[in-house]
């Protein structure tokens, strides 16, 4: 399967999943490069050169080529490539069109007739706010998202790097091997997928907001009631799910069977909800002398679902994470770099790192001259022009 990826930082992710599952993928850069390579964190080599770790992570197993495809000029290179791929992505907008892309169609002129094309856009590609231009701070931030992340007592946050950019572009993949599959009986598609609608369609959102009440409790509330949420224990942060009448029983076990919560009433999640306020006074005291992977040993025992609560520190550095080989030695410029990799194990090995994420242009002669069949004067030319 062979996958040419035109959709910038947005759909970096869903390619990402493509190249590591074996597809080809063939990342098409502007002349200037992705916006990702400017992204921190960097690491530095001694002759002061740096790469972006942030671009490493996305973009490994991929090969990579340059071209502007906003550019009308760049319809016989999108027409010549167009014949040699399964699949493509894009991102086509108002201030980012791709050539030979029609929005309202939607269709691609240039893409074979079986094509599967994925359109991943902030908003999709219809609708009042399709041009509107986003981040993925702002995307995060329109799915509701931040309501419920950050301290209750000030204003609400992101959730670190690209989150909900990455989730679309995991349905995005799903998308395109579904539609891979049913190739053979309704032929070529267009994906059209809008990152916002993942978002407000993401789990828990509606219930957290539900279960917030905004005007009474801010964002603190998760999804339950006392004791689930997030508590801070003698040495970190520590996460518990208690729902069913059962948990609340193994919950106060766990805490040696504290005489403050032990009337038979608090059983009732109904009136927890009820006595919320009073409840989070109650056990925070507990929880905060007590340490979180003590708690998480008799929590495991007693059969109550919660872990210590990592800092994205603690996760790189975790042991179960070492054991699984999540993270990986890979070969960068500037030296080796460990990128986060093993996203699965499978009895044939389903992934495997093939290659670091590619220099700019790195692969323009073997695309364009040796599988395309132009010349080495006309890739020259292209380039002298910014067009590649």
């Amino acid at each position: 399967m062979r996958v040419l990826d035109l959709s910038g930082p947005i759909g970096a992710y869903c390619s990402k999943l493509l190249a590591d599952l074996g597809a080809d993928v063939v990342l098409a850069e502007p002349p200037i490069g992705d916006d990702l390579r400017r992204r921190p964190p960097f690491a530095s080599a001694e002759d002061g050169a740096r790469a972006s770790l942030l671009f490493a992570s996305y973009h490994a197993n991929k090969r990579g080529i340059t071209l502007d495809c906003t550019r009308d000029e760049s319809l016989p290179l999108l027409e010549a490539l167009g014949q040699h791929f399964d699949a493509v992505i894009a991102s086509p907008t108002a201030r980012r069109p791709v050539a030979g892309f029609d929005r309202d169609t939607p269709s691609v002129s240039w893409a074979k007739p079986d094509a599967i094309v994925a359109a991943i856009t902030p908003f999709g590609l219809t609708g009042p706010w399709r041009d509107l231009r986003m981040t993925p701070f702002l995307s995060f931030a329109m799915s509701g998202g931040m309501h419920w992340v950050g301290d209750p007592n000030g204003p609400p946050h992101a959730a670190p790097c690209r989150l909900l950019w990455d989730e679309a572009g995991t349905y995005a993949a799903f998308g395109i091997l579904a539609a891979v599959s049913a190739r053979d009986r309704v032929g070529g598609q267009v994906l059209d997928l809008s990152v916002h609608e993942v978002g407000a369609a993401k789990d828990f959102l509606l219930e957290r907001y539900d279960v917030g009440r905004p005007g009474e409790w801010g964002r603190a509330v998760t999804v339950g009631y006392p004791p689930t949420g997030v508590w801070e224990c003698a040495d970190g942060p520590f996460a518990v799910a208690v729902y069913q009448e059962h948990q609340w029983a193994a919950f106060l076990a766990m805490l040696g069977d504290p005489q403050e919560l032990s009337d038979p009433i608090y059983a009732d999640p109904v009136i927890r909800r009820q006595v919320y306020d009073m409840l989070k006074e109650l056990i925070a005291p507990l929880m905060a002398k007590r340490s979180r992977l003590e708690l998480f040993r008799l929590g495991q025992e007693l059969g109550v679902p919660c872990a210590p609560y990592n800092t994205p520190g603690d996760f790189v550095a975790d042991i179960q994470a070492e054991a699984r080989e999540i993270f990986v030695a890979a070969d960068a410029p500037t030296g080796p770099v460990r990128i986060p990799w093993r996203w699965c194990h499978a009895a044939a090995p389903l992934i495997e790192l093939r290659r670091f994420a590619p220099e700019l242009g790195a692969h323009n002669q073997d695309v364009y001259v040796d599988e395309l069949g132009f010349s080495a004067d006309e890739l020259r030319l292209w380039e002298k022009q910014g067009l590649v």
